[in-house]
């Protein structure tokens, strides 16, 4: 199963709102500098996860994104349906035949439906909350250790 740049990038920014624990808005620019994304790619991501549902923006000079509903109710499986299309993990296209599959071509299609199967079960089974708790923190700029002996 391939995953597109993009819909990893879509990911990222999630699991970035998660993260962020805040009712403050998140600009573009502050995700994609958190993400290290390219900021002007991430606009369009942003505005195709507006539109299926996955955040909402506010305008203004304190706006940017925040997301629409929790994190726990966002699944993988439904931010990759929305960005990439339909999972398909693998194609039973044999090169090797110029048209219609024999039956021993087509014994392989069990495996690959069930293939299918389990990718959607995990992909449904992780949250992008999930996703964000298993995030280590850093600690922020402010931070200063204290050393004791």
């Amino acid at each position: 199963m391939d995953i597109s740049a993009r819909t990893m990038y879509g990911l990222r920014a999630l699991v970035t709102l998660a993260n962020a624990r805040t009712a403050t808005p998140q600009s573009i620019q502050t995700i994609a500098d958190d993400e290290q994304l390219p900021a002007k790619f991430l606009e369009g991501i942003m505005a195709d996860l507006k539109r299926g549902g996955f955040v909402r923006s506010k305008r203004g000079a304190s706006g940017g994104y925040l997301l629409a509903r929790p994190a726990s109710e966002i699944t993988m499986l439904d931010v990759i349906r929305h960005l990439d299309g339909p999972i398909a993990p693998v194609g039973l296209t044999d090169k090797t035949v110029d048209d219609t599959p024999t039956a021993r071509q087509l014994a392989f299609q069990p495996a690959f439906k069930e293939i299918r199967q389990a990718t959607i079960r995990v992909l449904q089974s992780y949250s992008i909350q999930a996703i964000a708790d298993a995030v280590p923190e850093t600690p922020g700029d402010d931070f200063q250790p204290i050393y004791q002996i």
